[in-house]
């Protein structure tokens, strides 16, 4: 809806022109400048990225005093899937979208590298890992350049925090337990691998149609984060939940270059601050939606289990294949993206390390 900039009594003013006349020379200017960005997720308004997107929406619509305005599609309202809604924003239809590293595989395969079971240790390496300045610069040249310059990522993130093996028929101890076991996984190699590797049967279902294959029986279980599971009343199905933290679920808000590049300068600038706030917001507010969500699994009577380490080594050392493979498939663009993705671990890691130390001495 377009601002009200008239003043109370300016209304009492006589006209010069014809009513019709005047009301579209004072309203001609601000609708030559007004820009709508439409933003979506396909999540619901529990989860962490609509918290995220209601304070872009703010920050870019105070900042740049309404010259542009965000519209937030919650769910499957403009796409369903990562592929539906990167076509989206090659059509114009959509602005912002927000996918995972599976999601993003299919702009750009090497990517789901982030997704090779356990290679981040604990949740200050990831978060700095996802934030580290020249591993976000080398995913935004590499996705610009797979997209045909269609995709600029925005800002990286994290979206649930840590994926879990959790399922209806019993307590996940070890790798031996996962055999038999359908689990959802998203159209993504390396996590259907994981969970073949475990001798379970991989199970692609689309995440709004999760609630339903669990109910049906089409699926034993999913590997997803506390907060997604009861974000998405999935404990009303899941009963097991094993901490193993296979993976770290990463978000990248995407623009459509083509539309970003029609902004000026100073509201792209506003973008990209504004993006940058969501992302802060994302990893902020998750460890406390965590909170929440475990005592809502508790409640509604779900069992939670904490690998010792030795049961840890079974399931990285049942993981080891699943590196092996992704070189073999993505060849020397696989090599190059974990090279860059190892050496921000490395650089959190070491900062993490350097942290601690200052803080013991």
């Amino acid at each position: 809806m377009m601002p009200d900039t008239m003043a109370p009594g300016a209304r009492a003013r006589p006209m010069l022109f014809g009513s019709a006349t005047a009301l579209m020379m004072l309203l001609a200017p601000q609708a030559a400048s007004a820009v709508e960005l439409n933003l979506t997720f396909l999540a619901n308004e529990q989860d962490e990225e609509y918290d995220a997107a209601q304070v872009f929406k703010n920050y870019v619509e105070n900042r740049t005093g309404g010259e542009v305005s965000v519209n937030i599609y919650v769910g499957a309202q403009l796409c369903g899937s990562a592929n539906e809604c990167f076509e989206s924003i090659r059509s114009g239809v959509l602005d912002i979208y927000t996918a995972t590293a599976g999601g993003t595989s299919a702009v750009y395969p090497p990517v789901q590298g982030m997704d090779i079971p356990y290679m981040l240790a604990g949740d200050r390496v990831a978060e700095l890992t996802l934030k580290d300045p020249e591993f976000n610069r080398f995913i935004r040249e590499k996705v610009l350049e797979a997209s045909g310059g269609g995709f600029l990522m925005l800002s990286m993130t994290q979206t649930g925090g840590w994926r879990n093996f959790a399922n209806t028929q019993r307590e996940i101890r070890s790798p031996a337990d996962v055999e038999g076991l359908r689990f959802r996984t998203i159209e993504s190699e390396i996590q259907q691998r994981l969970v073949e590797e475990m001798g379970g049967s991989p199970t692609p279902v689309p995440w709004l149609e999760v609630y339903t294959a669990l109910q049906t029986g089409v699926v034993d279980g999913s590997k997803n984060s506390i907060s997604d599971i009861v974000n998405a009343n999935l404990n009303e199905q899941l009963k097991y939940l094993t901490l193993d933290g296979h993976a770290y679920m990463a978000s990248m808000w995407f623009m459509g270059k083509q539309k970003f590049d029609s902004l000026t300068p100073d509201q792209q600038q506003v973008v990209l601050d504004g993006a940058a706030l969501m992302s802060s917001v994302q990893f902020g507010i998750q460890p406390r939606k965590e909170l929440e969500a475990f005592k809502e699994w508790i409640d509604s009577g779900g069992e939670i289990y904490t690998p010792t380490e030795e049961e840890m080594g079974q399931f990285r050392a049942a993981a080891e294949p699943i590196r092996d493979w992704y070189l073999e498939e993505l060849g020397e663009d696989g090599q190059e993206f974990l090279d860059a993705f190892e050496a921000a671990i490395a650089r959190a890691e070491k900062q993490v390390e350097e942290s601690r130390a200052s803080a013991m001495q």
